[in-house]
């Protein structure tokens, strides 16, 4: 049982649109209160492809962050029945992605999640997210006209692990789990900071407030809009996979088709855009 003082965010279908979540926020007892809003595009607009983006509730052209995820193809050992009965033209299945963008904005800044396969524990998810995300202010022209981005392994980050509470669970648990500076991490003993209940029409993230003082992120909205788009996602894909992810179209993809291949490739990264109050 979670306790319902700490802060909560439940994912509710809306009644109006299909494609839409409603995430409802409440804290110490409150009542719900609609916070965020995921949108899913129509099938047909987002063809061979995962597409997911999490909006103001009530302004939709706030975006916080968004997902786009192209699956890698790879192509199964037919028998010659099996071939044949596909008229003598080998096909490709779309297959998840062992890294999955999380991109977020204002400031611009993609958080890739990583699968951590396990063969005899339950399997994970891990990301990284930097210390710093701002610039401080400064009249020096070098520091307004410098880079926002830097150099990625210069920036200290903090490292976090989504992981499930079991091999059959569709509850996850998310740590930190360390920190990186300079192309070396350092593990840390794991804190909780993320809880995510699962169930067939209605989702919970918990935030573990009680320590979150120890996570030394400086874009605490940036962390939260990660912890919720990553759920999702994770569910989406891993835990409770939905039918045609990818909206790939019923006929068979000759091996060949532009775009295609043989053997997995990896998605090129999400398209920029979109805006992020600070």
């Amino acid at each position: 049982m979670l306790d319902e003082s700490l802060p909560t965010f439940r994912f509710q279908p809306s009644s109006d649109n299909p494609l839409h979540t409603l995430l409802y926020f409440t804290h110490n007892g409150s009542e719900p209160a609609a916070e965020y809003l995921l949108k899913r595009p129509a099938a047909s607009d987002a063809k061979n492809q995962y597409a997911l983006g999490l909006v103001d509730v009530h302004y939709a052209s706030v975006i916080y962050g968004e997902v786009l995820i192209l699956p890698q193809w790879t192509q199964p050992s037919l028998s010659a029945a099996e071939l044949r009965a596909q008229g003598g033209v080998a096909t490709v299945v779309p297959m998840t992605p062992d890294v999955l963008p999380v991109s977020l904005y204002n400031p611009d800044q993609t958080i890739p999640l990583k699968l951590q396969k396990s063969s005899f524990k339950s399997d994970s998810w891990e990301f990284e997210m930097p210390e710093q995300t701002f610039k401080a202010p400064s009249t020096s022209q070098i520091d307004q006209d410098s880079s926002s981005g830097g150099i990625a392994e210069l920036t200290p980050k903090v490292l976090f692990r989504w992981k499930r509470d079991s091999r059959l669970s569709k509850d996850m648990t998310c740590y930190l789990t360390g920190r990186s500076f300079g192309g070396k991490k350092s593990k840390e003993p794991d804190i909780t900071v993320a809880m995510y209940r699962a169930s067939k029409h209605e989702s919970t993230v918990v935030i573990y407030e009680p320590n979150m003082a120890r996570v030394e992120v400086e874009d605490r909205k940036g962390l939260e809009v990660v912890l919720l788009l990553s759920a999702e996602v994770i569910r989406d894909l891993h835990l409770m996979p939905k039918q045609n992810p990818f909206n790939t179209s019923g006929a068979p993809v000759p091996v060949g088709s532009t775009g295609m291949h043989s053997t997995p490739t990896s998605p090129p990264p999400p398209p920029p855009g979109g805006s992020r109050p600070p």
